[in-house]
């Protein structure tokens, strides 16, 4: 009995490989909202949010 190859072991754990994947753009705004909301969220917690420069 032969032994699969790599190839075929990678694709059947990750798929067959296709573009049918998450485009960049998709992640890098992904990222970008995570790195957003984490800088609200700390200005918010040391209390210096967004409400800071109200009089």
């Amino acid at each position: 009995m032969a032994e699969p190859s790599r190839d075929s072991e990678s694709t059947r754990r990750n798929g067959p490989a296709s573009s049918a994947g998450t485009p960049r753009w998709v992640k890098v705004f992904g990222l970008i909202a995570i790195v957003l909301i984490a800088a609200f969220v700390v200005l918010h917690l040391t209390g210096h949010g967004l409400g800071g420069h109200m009089g």
